[in-house]
């Protein structure tokens, strides 16, 4: 039996698990409780797919040999693959304990401590296992994806490199290590490290569709397109190389081909938590929507459901009778939206209805091309009685007003390319005007100059979108950076000037300064990544010209 046990052990090493599988499943036949052949059985079935088989032989093997620590590292690997972290943690602690030492188990206890965005733990594990094994390169790649966890970007980079100097041949380092060059605007970085991992595993999927968006951001579009394809080639159904793909197609401006590929993110691990799943069959456009009541709901951000809102008027001209869910803060803004029969508040009570589609999937059924795009506005109304009490709040004018949107949020994956500091962008504007926020909320870094200012702020009076929208329409004019509330002055139809960064969201396409969303808007483009003068300055010389 044992010189079966061995040759069975050979064919897993080496790589061959059917082979070993059969191997261990042979020995076991003879004898069941074999732990040997149960631990490893349990580790190949984890391996290919059969978590739940796996954890089930690993706790036979455990039955066997209770202070087996490499089996508790085993079956704590088994139910991590079930993405049952605690057990998984709880069974890397047991190894530990049977195991002084033990830096693979401290190293995949952090890996399940990330899973459960309990980073600063995983730290902590992870210099655990380093300081046990400090040659152990795996564990400072892991360590660094852990503290991009607690965004410290700066420190992981070095954990990156520090895991590289250890094993240069470590394609995941190299991966990760541009992810987090990414984060920090080195994009040469970052395509770097894209290009090593690539050279390392050529079928890397994730490298060749993360390198497209570098290359997106270095504005070289034809081999991020590249990039992409390549990505989709490697890996068919690889949902998120997919949707990057829809980004960069969209940006691009071949909206149908985009849009039927942005219907993709369904299938990644963020949209998935938000996937709403009904009896009622999709809408993409195969259905007649004559006599069809068609539920529409929001999915994303206030901006997305404003720009998409538009849609609604299209499909009750093709028919449809509209049900539309939205969110709490858009409910009143939304309730003159042409088209909708019922508007809803999110968690409401759901009428009968025959089909549905998440909001943003609506220009596939639509067939929307760039010279479609639905534009005539406005398509809301502000609510008359808010309007005339803002003016009243504001008094008499005495000079042109012109509403400021400096920043948006900050959880968004890309404030920090789209937001501004108020006080550079009040040192650029003339004084002869004036400013009013718009905004809700004020930065703590930005209360400052707003206190110095003569600008007028509302804060908390903002209570919903309508009281925005309101107040949007006292103005001469809205400038904002790339927010809810520039979508909602584009709506309304009023005139808006948008700032964009170098590398802008896909909905304001290349170059252009107008928007096909919007007639009334006018964009001004960052000429270089991180660099506001040139448009501020534009900006400035406009408003003169203007006024």
């Amino acid at each position: 039996m044992f010189a079966r046990f061995q040759a069975a052990r050979e064919y897993q090493r080496s790589g061959a698990l059917q082979l070993a599988r059969q191997a261990y499943e042979d020995i076991l036949a003879q004898e069941p409780l074999h732990a040997g052949s149960l631990h490893m059985l349990g580790l190949i079935l984890a391996q290919t797919g059969q978590a739940q088989q796996g954890v089930e032989l690993l706790c036979r093997a455990l039955e066997c040999e209770p202070h087996n620590a490499q089996a508790y590292y085993g079956l704590g690997f088994a139910m991590c693959k079930l993405k049952q972290f605690v057990a998984g943690i709880e069974c890397y602690d047991s190894a530990m304990s049977l195991r002084p030492q033990f830096a693979e188990a401290a190293c995949d206890k952090g890996s399940a401590l990330i899973e459960l965005n309990r980073c600063a733990e995983a730290v902590e594990n992870f210099d655990l296992a380093i300081g046990w094994r400090p040659d152990y390169a795996e564990a400072y790649v892991y360590r660094g994806n852990a503290l991009r966890g607690l965004q410290e970007d700066a420190r992981a980079v070095q954990s990156f490199e520090a895991g590289l100097a250890l094993n240069p041949g470590l394609a995941s380092g190299h991966l990760n290590l541009g992810n987090a060059l990414l984060a920090q605007g080195d994009y040469e970085g970052a395509l770097a490290s894209y290009d090593r991992t690539i050279a390392l595993r050529p079928g890397d999927a994730m490298a060749y569709s993360n390198r497209s968006g570098v290359l997106k951001h270095l504005h070289r579009f034809d081999e991020a397109l590249r990039s992409c394809e390549s990505a989709v080639v490697l890996a068919p159904d690889f949902a998120f190389g997919h949707w990057n793909h829809s980004l960069l197609l969209l940006l691009l401006g071949d909206l149908r081909a985009g849009f039927e590929k942005y219907h993709w993110r369904w299938q990644t691990d963020t949209f998935q938590v938000i996937r709403r799943k009904f009896p009622q069959p999709l809408w993409l456009g195969q259905e007649d929507l004559r006599g069809a009541t068609l539920l529409l709901h929001a999915e994303q951000g206030l901006g997305d459901t404003i720009q998409f809102a538009r849609y609604a008027q299209v499909l009750a001209e093709r028919g449809a009778r509209v049900v539309f869910e939205v969110e709490p803060a858009l409910y009143d803004l939304l309730r003159t939206l042409p088209g909708v029969d019922t508007l809803l508040r999110q968690r409401d009570p759901l009428p009968a209805f025959d089909l549905y589609c998440p909001l943003m999937s609506v220009p596939i059924g639509c067939g929307t091309t760039l010279d479609t795009v639905p534009c005539a506005v406005p398509y809301l109304r502000t609510n008359p009685a808010k309007v005339w009490a803002w003016q009243d709040r504001l008094g008499p004018k005495t000079r042109p007003r012109v509403g400021l949107v400096w920043s948006g949020s900050m959880t968004h994956r890309a404030d920090h390319l789209r937001s501004l500091m108020l006080s550079d962008l009040l040192d650029s504007l003339p004084a002869e005007f004036e400013y009013i926020s718009l905004q809700k909320e004020i930065r703590p870094g930005d209360m400052a100059a707003v206190q110095a200012s003569c600008m007028a702020h509302f804060g908390e009076e903002l209570l919903t979108m309508d009281d925005t929208a309101a107040l949007c329409a006292c103005m001469d004019l809205v400038i904002a950076v790339d927010t809810s509330v520039a979508h909602l002055a584009g709506a309304l139809g009023l005139p808006v000037w948008i700032l964009l960064p170098h590398m802008p969201d896909w909905r304001w396409l290349l170059e252009r300064s107008d928007s096909p969303w919007y007639p009334s808007a006018r964009l001004y483009r960052q000429e270089r990544a991180g660099d506001w003068n040139a448009p501020l300055a534009q900006v400035r010389a406009d408003l003169l010209a203007r006024f």
